[in-house]
């Protein structure tokens, strides 16, 4: 089953490429262009909560250069963007990654050259073969958990 395995690997690292998922920290302008009047509406709202901390006796100045600085860093913060990698290892992990990445191997379509790949390669067991064949029939497509059950999971096993 190391061929199955080294063909979803090669499929994940596509993925992974196409999709610039390497782990790194960018800046995500995606909040700010799909909610333009909420984040409108946040900026416009500092004003009055920077007056009254300006104009009241207990507060002042220092107060205001501080709720400022705590303002700034949380929406830089906020602004953060990771794009994690897929990781073949994942499939079927029950961690903390599962929290962060999500269950990608039960959302991601496996590509068709990918499926053509496996019912093609000789070194694939006959059962994970039909077993692909019949789930395309049934569903028309295969998520990456699909395949790695039939490798992994069945009980026929080469």
């Amino acid at each position: 089953m190391d061929e199955v395995k080294r063909i979803l690997n090669e499929e994940i690292e596509r993925l992974n490429r196409e999709e610039r998922r390497d782990n790194r920290i960018r800046f995500s302008r995606r909040f700010i262009i799909s909610h333009p009047y909420l984040f409108g509406g946040m900026l416009v709202s500092y004003v009055p909560v920077a007056l009254i901390l300006w104009y009241a006796p207990y507060f002042g100045a220092p107060y205001v250069v501080g709720f400022t600085l705590f303002l700034a860093l949380m929406s830089l913060a906020m602004s953060m963007d990771i794009n994690p990698r897929y990781r073949f290892e994942d499939i079927d992990a029950l961690d903390l990654r599962v929290c962060y990445n999500g269950e990608w191997y039960n959302s991601r379509h496996v590509s068709p050259q990918t499926l053509e790949a496996l019912l093609h390669n000789p070194q694939v067991a006959a059962p994970v073969k039909e077993g692909i064949t019949r789930l395309l029939q049934t569903k028309g497509y295969l998520y990456f958990y699909d395949v790695f059950s039939l490798a992994y999971r069945s009980v026929v096993r080469q």
